[in-house]
């Protein structure tokens, strides 16, 4: 892979281990038939196709939810035993005090 393109790709993702399993992702579906959506050059490897995919602009991504990630796995989501508390708290008037008390569940 050519260096110019991976500064050039790491400055539009902005996380460089994401652009890793960016490019890896990308690669591997080239490596298993999947057509180039840039015109490219014989001398051009699949790295070098994917990262200036993602220059140009041809291909995004999307961090799923945790509700996401559990539904493509087939799962129900784990509901946050402290989400309701921290709401609770949120909807509280600033004045009134606000205790919890955490125990261990022995």
């Amino acid at each position: 892979m050519k260096v110019e393109l991976i500064e050039k790709a790491a400055q539009i993702v902005g996380d460089n281990q994401l652009l890793v399993n960016i490019v890896s992702k990308r690669v591997q579906q080239l490596n298993h038939g999947s057509d180039p959506y840039i015109v490219t050059t014989p001398e051009m490897q699949c790295g070098d196709i994917a990262l200036t995919e993602i220059i140009e602009g041809k291909i995004t991504w999307h961090e799923m939810t945790p509700e996401e990630l559990a539904a493509s796995k087939g799962e129900e989501v784990e509901k946050d035993p402290f989400a309701e508390l921290a709401s609770d708290a949120a909807n509280m008037a600033p004045s009134e005090p606000v205790t919890l008390t955490i125990t261990p569940d022995l």
